[in-house]
């Protein structure tokens, strides 16, 4: 009984040192994104990126049954690849009815970056996808909230 404790003891052992030797830990750098989230800089990221590819986002039926119109207004991190990251919802009204479709479109875009930024430097910008149907149960609350109107 005593030979098999040690073999169990012995054995993990050995696992353990050779599972520690085995895993390289790799770190990524943080982005250090040019921010233009703020209202009198967001008109900025058009001298970094322009939009190449857009997605609209899908109407959830249960917000078109309910007759809402709405918005989600997203921080977007464009990468180095022109791609949207780190995005987090700024303001979503009604809350949470539209953010998971927003989202899934947004997870689509494509940017290209300018003449001027040739080094594909990454940005944080705001980015608003506006759901709209015509005749909407809230419409007067979206308009004010969302800033449209036209629905």
């Amino acid at each position: 009984m005593s030979k098999v404790v040690t073999l169990s003891i012995c054995s993990l052992f050995l696992v353990a040192c050779v599972s520690n030797d085995a895993v390289e830990v790799v770190t990524e750098e943080p982005i250090q994104y040019i921010n233009f989230t703020s209202n009198d800089q967001k008109d900025r990221v058009q001298e970094y990126w322009v939009v190449e590819k857009r997605q609209n986002p899908k109407y959830p039926i249960s917000a078109a049954r309910k007759g809402l119109s709405g918005c989600v207004d997203f921080i977007v991190g464009i990468k180095k690849d022109g791609r949207a990251v780190s995005y987090q919802a700024k303001k979503s009204y009604p809350e949470g009815l539209f953010d998971e479709y927003a989202a899934a479109a947004l997870n689509h875009w494509k940017w290209s970056a300018t003449e001027e930024n040739g080094e594909h430097l990454p940005v944080l910008t705001t980015i608003q996808l506006d759901f709209m149907v015509g005749g909407a149960k809230n419409k007067r609350t979206a308009e004010k909230v969302c800033g449209f109107s036209h629905i």
